[in-house]
């Protein structure tokens, strides 16, 4: 063979060569950097750890649409709990009650037996839609909800400090925070939109003196944000109202596992600006939820007002019986978050990587085999 044709083998090898060294490289890149943004997770599927894991969750039907605009939660028999933002005239007079699945644009499928009328809406008479301070409304409706739900103790003063004490302690800015508290709701997920299953979130109470944004009094608000450094989990739209839970440890034994409602979904940063930022994460505004225990008080004589009765939160008969304890249960990103990220892309470099370098070293050993049997010809 004469050098002009060798030249022109070896150029043309070569540049298959580059190409396809491209080619791996930029799936290689590409591959990683999109397991590592996956990551970026706000809540899981209720469903997963039990079909009435969080039994006094309730949604308000948008008027007109088959669509989540609010959650509630059950405190009594006849009474919902909710935010005072959620009475509005985009809120219709449906609730859905006692159930986990909640198809975002058809409730055709969705057992009657879970629908209620709401027939009174009472919010707090000193709520204010600027700061969201008093944002607390109460819903009654048509019929005992007691045949698919159960209601959830509300804390109350005492166990609210037992809680702020327990968020002081525990706490870090920069780094893991044990999970203090639960949220849930049918709200925006973002990457997959409203989801049809209710969603918990576990989630770190934050000491108010580095709650960002708290400006009132902290009376007020309970705040709460992701327990994991560098992961964005936060409630969305959609999910005000809905509860934020804590566990009184020294109830653990009761039948209700000593959870207790310590806040309403209320105000927080815009869930794509947090999620779309995950370097800030501790610079914006932090999940705020309505402090329930500033307004037992009130509960109590708004129920009693309407339904003319002795209603009292202390009632034993509000106290539900769970057969699983949702702190027990439910798993926290952080063991995930950190191994799924070292392995996936740890697999992502090497998979993708080694089999560019398996490519280049055949095609290496193909054209020193071809020039020796040139030269030897």
């Amino acid at each position: 063979m004469t050098l002009h044709l060798w030249v022109k083998k070896l150029t043309y090898l070569v540049g298959i060569f580059i190409v396809f060294s491209y080619q791996s490289l930029v799936l290689a890149h590409t591959t990683v950097n999109t397991q590592a943004i996956a990551k970026a997770i706000n809540g899981t599927d209720a469903t997963l750890y039990d079909s009435q894991l969080i039994p006094w969750q309730a949604a308000l039907k948008q008027k007109g649409f088959d669509s989540v605009s609010c959650g509630a939660v059950v405190i009594s028999e006849y009474w919902l709990l909710t935010a005072a933002h959620c009475n509005s005239s985009d809120i219709g007079d449906i609730a859905i009650v006692g159930t986990s699945l909640i198809e975002d644009g058809n409730f055709t499928n969705l057992d009657r037996k879970h629908f209620f009328n709401i027939v009174q809406k009472i919010s707090h008479p000193y709520y204010n839609e600027d700061n969201f301070i008093n944002d607390i409304a109460l819903f009654r409706v048509n019929r005992s909800m007691y045949d698919v739900a159960q209601p959830i103790k509300l804390a109350t003063s005492n166990e609210q400090i037992m809680a702020d004490i327990t968020f002081s302690n525990s706490w870090a800015t920069n780094m893991d925070s044990p999970v203090t508290a639960i949220a849930s709701g049918w709200g925006d997920t973002l990457r997959k939109g409203y989801p049809t299953t209710l969603q918990v979130i576990s989630l770190a109470g934050v000491p108010d003196s580095q709650c960002v944004g708290l400006n009132i009094g902290n009376e007020h608000i309970v705040c709460a944000d992701s327990n994991i450094n560098g992961l964005i989990k936060d409630v969305c739209s959609g999910d005000s109202g809905g509860p934020l839970i804590w566990q009184n440890h020294q109830a653990v034994s009761d039948s209700d596992k000593g959870i207790r409602l310590i806040g309403l979904t209320s105000n927080g940063a815009k869930c794509s600006t947090r999620n779309d930022n995950p370097e800030n994460q501790y610079n914006q505004l932090t999940g705020q939820y309505t402090q329930v225990s500033t307004h037992r008080d009130w509960i109590e004589q708004q129920i009693q007002y309407y339904d003319n009765s002795t209603f009292t939160l202390n009632d034993s008969s509000l106290q539900p019986t769970l057969n699983i304890d949702p702190f027990a249960v439910i798993k926290d990103a952080s063991s995930n978050r950190d191994n799924t990220k070292i392995v996936v892309t740890a697999a992502a470099e090497h998979t993708e990587s080694g089999g560019a370098i398996t490519f280049y070293s055949l095609l290496l050993t193909l054209l020193i085999f071809y020039y020796r049997r040139n030269q030897g010809n």
